[in-house]
């Protein structure tokens, strides 16, 4: 049986050449009948291709862009969840500058770290479960006492660019901002067209959210007799309902880890991970409704 696998090129360099890539990369991956099977999310400074592919990485079609576009640096990164392995490449000049992979860990059990964030008067702050699909790549599922959305983070290390891409309830990344570390602001647009997500992606960001949801969150709008204990806990603290609130059980042990009057956070967050949850929180999870830009 073929093995699937998921598989993330980065294409960075002079812009006019990444132009010229990104035409040729059309045709050859169109000529290998690739083109259902790869979805682009390419932003200003780099050529982004996701690939879900039964049997392998089609280097060799990178590996011919990479000879014609001698300039350009060809980052690949892949997970293949059934053998239990991920690993990364460079591509340079057409030849593969660094190599290396890992096992990863394939137990169904496995948690994903999350950061729950309550106010001290009981709204809710931000709630997020995350996993790294790549290096330098995160999913996830993000909440506040008003909304959620599906996200989607990339950066790029050696200058600081971080992007982040977010649902409105809907299959398809709509709002996207930008982080230059030179500038030190974000800058936001509405993605037009929108871009869809790609079936696995969405159906795993999707169980993710569910299971997320089931362990830490209630909302206003179910039925009134499910929600019965919860809105007279939340009346006994004195908390307002919101769309979307923290269980009680989870909130109460919150509360008792926080001293009086402090916001009451939970996070199982790595080191690496906080940044991502700060850019969330400094744009997304910030403005009550998403602007136009």
């Amino acid at each position: 049986m073929s093995l699937l696998i998921h598989a993330t090129v980065t294409i960075t360099g002079e812009k006019d050449a990444l132009g010229a890539c990104e035409a040729r990369l059309r045709r050859l991956l169109s000529s290998q009948f690739l083109k259902d099977e790869v979805t682009e999310h390419h932003g200003r400074e780099a050529l982004c291709y996701d690939l879900k592919i039964e049997g392998g990485i089609p280097f060799p079609v990178f590996a011919q862009a990479s000879q014609e576009f001698p300039g350009l640096a060809f980052d690949a990164e892949w997970v293949n969840v059934a053998a239990g392995e991920k690993g990364h490449a460079t591509l340079f000049n057409g030849r593969v500058t660094g190599q290396a992979s890992e096992r990863v860990a394939t137990r169904a059990g496995d948690e994903h770290p999350v950061h729950v964030e309550v106010a001290p008067d009981g709204r809710l702050a931000l709630a997020l479960t995350l996993f790294r699909a790549t290096r330098d790549e995160w999913r996830g599922y993000a909440l506040t006492a008003t909304r959620d959305a599906l996200v989607r983070v990339m950066r790029r290390p050696d200058s600081g660019v971080a992007d982040l891409y977010a649902t409105e309830g809907s299959a398809e990344w709509t709002v996207h901002w930008h982080r230059d570390v030179q500038a030190g602001e974000y800058e936001f647009e509405r993605i037009e067209p929108s871009m869809l997500i790609e079936d696995a992606v969405f159906r795993e960001l999707d169980q993710l959210a569910r299971n997320f949801v089931a362990d830490w969150v209630w909302f206003a709008t179910e039925g009134r007799e499910e929600i019965a204990v919860e809105r007279e806990r939340y009346a006994r603290c004195g908390y307002p309902v919101s769309t979307a609130n923290v269980r009680s059980a989870r909130l109460h042990r919150m509360r008792a880890d926080a001293g009086e009057g402090s916001p009451l956070i939970h996070s199982t967050l790595g080191q690496d991970e906080l940044w991502v949850k700060d850019m969330i929180l400094a744009t997304w999870a910030n403005e009550p409704v998403i602007r136009d830009s």
